[in-house]
């Protein structure tokens, strides 16, 4: 039994990974262009096309275009990340984020090792490296909403709903903090807000029952202690 529900919970953050948390590469980018060393504007044009691709879903294109990067920046190696872990390419975006981890860009190289974490099923480390994101990055809305959602696949719903809010008022209007909002709701038992927020948030109704959906497949018991998940241990 502890193995299924394992297994459920792994399949949970993968599902996660791919569609209830986000890290937008444009704001990410735009956010960090000031971190390590001046690039040329030529170089600059470059990531800002790489970018651009991994936000429309051409990661093997993006990969490509990294190929014969000699910037051997943190913004290039950090898309390199986005990219590999897009395509699959697991181990190889693991490696990729650690160094990043090590880098003025720490917060998410800690973000993008959580991620590939929970799809791994290694749900407690995967909360570790996230946590410690958190805390490096206070104020980036998407790290907010991701260390949200982890919380939320343990059970913890108050604590996932304050990270929810901190992130939308951080970036008000963010498309996945609203609808892991409105998930952390419905699996609170608080359907009448859960719904009235889906309502002012432009979320129909077709919509509204596939949260519903994605919300079932978190009614299992927790696999962590709520209390080392909020505190968390030193990595």
């Amino acid at each position: 039994m502890k193995r299924i529900l394992s297994l459920g919970l792994t399949l949970v953050l993968a599902a996660a990974v791919s569609g209830c948390a986000s890290t937008s590469t444009n704001s990410a980018r735009a956010n960090n262009q000031s971190c390590g060393p001046d690039l040329a504007q030529a170089e600059n044009m470059k990531l800002d096309l790489v970018s651009q691709l991994i936000s429309e879903g051409n990661y093997y294109s993006a990969l490509a275009h990294l190929e014969n990067d000699s910037t051997k920046s943190q913004q290039a190696l950090w898309l390199r990340a986005e990219a590999q872990r897009k395509t699959g390419l697991l181990s190889e975006a693991y490696s990729s984020y650690r160094d990043l981890s090590l880098s003025c860009m720490t917060a998410f190289g800690h973000a993008g090792m959580a991620k590939i974490l929970a799809t791994r099923g290694d749900v407690s480390q995967a909360h570790q490296h996230m946590l410690k994101a958190r805390r490096l990055a206070p104020t980036n809305s998407d790290i907010r909403n991701d260390y949200g959602f982890i919380l939320l696949a343990h059970g913890d719903f108050k604590a996932a709903q304050r990270e929810f809010m901190t992130a939308l008022q951080l970036k008000p209007g963010h498309p996945v903090a609203i609808r892991n909002m409105v998930m952390s709701l419905i699996l609170d038992g608080d359907s009448r807000t859960a719904i009235r927020m889906a309502s002012n948030n432009g979320i129909n109704s077709a919509e509204f029952k596939q949260l519903e959906r994605k919300a079932n497949s978190f009614t299992r018991p927790a696999l962590a202690n709520k209390a080392n998940l909020r505190h968390g241990a030193p990595l």
